[in-house]
C-alpha cells in the first residue's frame, strides 16, 4: 500500500495500544460492524505493532479542528495519541471520518485507531478538540505484523462464518506457549465429537479479549461434572474445513447457556 500525505488537513483511522487505565469512548455516530476501533491506553502491548508518523505535535485549541488527507487504494489504519503534558480528564479529541457519507465520529481522552475504507483513492479524517483545554496530538499510520503462534494456521484472506459450539462435555484442551490459541476437544450437545482450534488473539494480546481457555482448563483439572457447565457456549467466526475448524473473533464463552440465541444453521452439530 502506498500512502502519501497530500494536505496539512487530516484523515485518520484509529486504533491504539491498551492499558491499565482506559476510559470509555464517546461515540457520536457509530455502527459496530462498520466502525471498528480500539481505545488507546498505555500499558499492555504484546504485538508487532509499528506506528509510522503522519504528523506529530498538532496543537488544537478548544473548538479547533485539524484534518488530514492521505492517498490510499486499500484500507488503512490510522491512529492518534494525546501527548500534551497534562492528560485529558474528559474525552477531549473527536475523530470524524470525512470519507464516509455517514461521517462516523468517536471521542476519547488518550487516543484511538481505526481502519478506514478509501473513497476515490483517499481517506480524510477530522480531529477536533471538544474540550475546554488545549491538546497536542500525534497522528500516525498503524502497521501490524501477526507474530502469534496462532498466525501460522490462519488461512490468509478467508472470510469466516458464524459458528456456535454448544458443548455437552469437554475432553481436552492444549494451549500454545504464547497463549494465542488452544486446541479444544469434546462432545457437542448433539452428541457429535468435535476438535477445533480457538484463536484468542493474533496481533495484540488484549486484556479485553474473550478467552475461554482458563475456565475450560479448570473444569478439566478439577474434574468438574459436566452437569455444572453444560451446555457451554463458545461463539465465533469459523474458517477452514469442517475437519479442521479454526474459530476466530470469539465473542462468547458462557456456561449453562441453554437459551443462547442462535439460528440452528449456525450451530455445530
Amino acid at each position: 500500500m502506498n500512502l502519501l500525505l497530500i494536505s496539512s488537513l487530516s484523515v485518520a483511522r484509529m486504533r491504539g495500544r491498551s492499558a491499565s487505565f482506559c476510559p470509555a469512548p464517546s461515540v457520536a455516530s457509530m455502527s459496530r460492524p462498520l466502525l471498528l476501533f480500539v481505545v488507546l491506553c498505555a500499558g499492555v502491548a504484546h504485538a508487532a505493532v509499528t506506528h509510522i508518523p503522519i504528523k506529530s505535535g498538532v496543537v488544537l485549541k478548544p473548538g479547533e479542528a485539524h484534518t488530514i488527507t492521505v492517498q490510499a487504494t486499500t484500507p488503512v489504519e490510522i491512529g492518534w495519541l494525546a501527548v500534551q503534558a497534562r492528560r485529558c480528564t474528559t474525552n477531549c479529541v473527536q475523530a470524524t471520518d470525512l470519507t464516509s457519507s455517514m461521517q462516523y465520529s468517536i471521542a476519547t481522552s488518550l487516543g484511538a485507531s481505526k481502519e478506514y475504507q478509501p473513497v476515490s483513492g483517499k481517506v480524510s479524517v477530522e480531529y477536533k478538540n471538544v474540550s475546554s483545554e488545549p491538546v497536542t496530538i500525534n497522528i500516525y499510520r498503524v502497521k501490524r505484523t501477526c507474530e502469534a503462534e496462532a498466525c501460522k494456521f490462519l488461512p490468509p484472506g478467508q472470510k469466516g462464518r458464524w459458528l456456535v459450539f454448544k458443548v455437552d462435555e469437554f475432553r481436552s484442551i492444549v494451549t500454545s506457549k504464547d497463549g494465542s490459541y488452544s486446541m479444544i476437544s469434546g462432545v457437542a450437545q448433539s452428541g457429535r465429537p468435535f476438535r477445533f482450534r480457538a484463536v484468542w488473539w493474533t496481533e495484540e494480546k488484549s486484556a479485553f479479549a474473550v478467552n475461554c481457555s482458563p475456565f475450560i482448563a479448570r473444569f478439566l483439572d478439577n474434574h468438574t461434572p459436566k452437569e455444572q457447565y453444560r451446555p457451554y457456549v463458545i461463539s465465533g467466526q469459523a474458517v477452514g474445513e469442517p475437519a479442521n475448524i479454526v474459530l476466530t473473533a470469539i465473542d462468547t464463552c458462557a456456561p449453562k447457556a441453554a437459551h443462547f440465541g442462535v439460528p440452528e444453521k449456525n450451530v455445530f452439530k
